[in-house]
């Protein structure tokens, strides 16, 4: 079979499909100039909203225009950097002051309770009397004992003794092993224990414990009926030698707003306790005055009233004093409170309990609160108070909240 006549028809090219021409500006972007879309009435706003308008007419953004704001978005970045870290700042102080004030609610807290405790645990207080109702009772009854002493304190017989030898018979007998103050344990229950042995009196009194303390010895002995013994026959301290004797307790109390041109208590205190004791009938009762003083700083001048201070060798005697008031030229006082013994503070570790030359705790600065002594303490470095936290020495009268209270101090 022969093929068709005629070859393929070629492809057909651009110029044979379709007749239409073109030209360059059917090429150029089809922009209405003065249109509110153009780009010259465009504007290229930043964040703070300013605007910036090419200089030129073409509808081009130039370098200068570009470095600009590129300036200015800089400075917005800084500025709300600097905003940022000082809120973060502040949130931080906001932090500490909240954790500050926080310790300081428990704290006032703990102390509440505490005071809340001791006011339910305190017993009814009675109904004071007056001046004639104690006159008209008459002297003969019998004084309310609430200072005696605790059942630890009835055991317990204290001594004294001195540092140095004072009496020359005790250097030519000194074997190197006398009695005196700082001793072993050991060697002093030896001492004291021969000492109570060779008396017939004191040789059955049975001794617990020997305690320490600055002036001599505290002897605990099995029971009161011993350390009565050993107070009333005394021949065991002579035994014992460098002058040593029983330490007796005082009972003090403080009478307010004494006159003090009534006194003279420099160059006339046995005068003055010869007053005190007539014009108040304290010898009838056997009543003795072991010292007077008046309640003020060593710094301070004497006014022309003052805190009169008074101690007696029984607890009677003060219990009188206390109930009956204090009488002086003929000018009845009231005011008479017992003296209280200051609880001592020891400054090579601010506790208390004890004295720094028996510490032997850490020592703390009572200046900066530090660990180290207070004359170790660095020149410059700011103050903190170990009771309450606040910018003072510890100890400072400036102290809203001591560690203890300062009643009448003895």
């Amino acid at each position: 079979m022969d093929p068709p006549t005629g070859g393929p028809e070629p492809p057909p090219t651009n110029t044979q499909e379709t007749p239409t021409s073109f030209s360059v500006e059917d090429f150029q972007p089809r922009v209405n100039i003065g249109s509110p879309e153009s780009p010259t009435e465009s504007r290229k706003r930043t964040r703070s909203g300013d605007a910036f308008a090419p200089s030129e007419n073409s509808g081009r953004v130039t370098t200068k225009e570009v470095w600009k704001l590129i300036g200015t978005l800089k400075d917005i970045i800084r500025h709300q950097t600097a905003v940022i870290e000082s809120t973060q700042n502040e949130l931080q102080e906001i932090k500490h002051n909240q954790h500050v004030l926080q310790e300081q609610n428990e704290k006032l807290h703990e102390d509440v309770k505490a005071l809340r405790a001791q006011v339910e645990s305190t017993p009814a207080v009675t109904a004071t009397r007056t001046w004639a109702a104690v006159a008209a009772t008459g002297e003969n009854a019998t004084p309310s004992m609430s200072h005696q002493k605790p059942e630890k304190e009835q055991n317990c017989v204290r001594i004294s003794t001195q540092r140095a030898f004072v009496d020359p018979r005790d250097n030519d007998n000194n074997d190197g092993n006398a009695f005196g103050r700082y001793l072993p344990t050991d060697t002093t229950n030896t001492h004291i224990r021969t000492a109570l042995q060779s008396d017939a009196a004191t040789q059955d009194a049975q001794v617990v414990g020997i305690g320490t303390t600055k002036t001599g010895y505290l002897i605990r002995f099995k029971n009161v009926e011993s350390a009565q013994v050993a107070r009333n026959n005394t021949e065991w301290l002579h035994k014992l030698g460098n002058n040593t004797k029983l330490v007796k307790p005082r009972f003090g109390i403080v009478v307010h707003r004494t006159p003090t041109d009534e006194f003279d208590l420099e160059t006339g205190t046995a005068q003055a306790a010869e007053k005190i004791i007539q014009e108040n009938d304290l010898a009838e009762h056997g009543f003795h005055i072991e010292e007077l003083a008046w309640m003020k700083a060593k710094d301070k001048a004497l006014g022309k009233f003052a805190s009169l201070g008074i101690w007696f060798d029984s607890a009677e005697g003060a219990e009188h004093m206390l109930r009956s008031g204090f009488v002086v030229s003929q000018h009845y006082i009231p005011q008479v409170e017992r003296c209280e013994i200051k609880k001592k503070r020891c400054f090579r570790c601010q506790r208390f309990g004890h004295l720094a030359w028996s510490c032997k705790e850490t020592p703390r600065c009572g200046h900066c609160a530090g660990q180290h002594e207070r004359q170790r303490c660095p020149p410059g470095i700011r103050a903190r108070c170990l009771d309450c936290g606040g910018e003072h020495a510890t100890g400072d009268r400036r102290c809203l909240t001591p560690a203890t209270s300062h009643p009448n101090r003895c």
